[in-house]
């Protein structure tokens, strides 16, 4: 059995494909202000329904043997059986991963290929320097080509379709 987030030498770490990440330094206040903007969005649509989302930090682990354990920037899941005290135990069903310079290598690389692997319908790839969003949807096991908006546009979500997101209000 493999060690618990508790139990590692790293503050914050994610175990993918058995290869060991460490999660520091911590995010910049522009990634934080950009995932708590867009976290708000999320909160706000999803009150009273049965999806929820939850920001940073929060565990998910992707399959039964608890090999694969990510913390996404957020997670929205729509089955109530999968939150668990320590977190998500199964697959969500939207991820959001913020760039920083440290991740976005394992973020657009890594976490691309194993969310699509595991069945994540909706990964949203943002990038605060650029101040774009890509969109991934899930489609027969495979990741359409994605859907990039620009900071002046508006993402309507391909899971919940009258969630329509300003950008503007996402990267002030």
């Amino acid at each position: 059995m493999g060690k618990t987030p508790l139990e590692s030498e790293f503050e914050r770490w994610e175990r993918i494909d058995g290869v060991i990440y460490d999660m520091t330094p911590p995010p910049s206040s522009q990634h934080q202000a950009i995932v708590g903007n867009l976290y708000g969005e999320f909160y706000t649509y999803l009150k009273g329904k049965q999806c929820k989302a939850f920001p940073a930090p929060f565990g998910v682990w992707l399959d039964d043997a608890n090999d694969i354990y990510v913390e996404p920037d957020i997670t929205l899941v729509c089955d109530p059986a999968k939150i668990h005290k320590k977190g998500c135990v199964g697959v969500p069903d939207l991820v959001v991963e913020v760039l920083s310079p440290s991740t976005a290598l394992k973020d657009k690389r890594v976490k691309l290929k194993r969310y699509r692997l595991s069945g994540v319908r909706e990964y949203w790839i943002v990038d605060p320097f650029n101040q774009i969003v890509e969109v991934y949807k899930l489609s027969d096991n495979v990741f359409t080509e994605p859907q990039v908006y620009g900071k002046d546009e508006t993402v309507k979500d391909g899971i919940f379709e009258d969630l329509i997101i300003n950008l503007s209000d996402i990267f002030e």
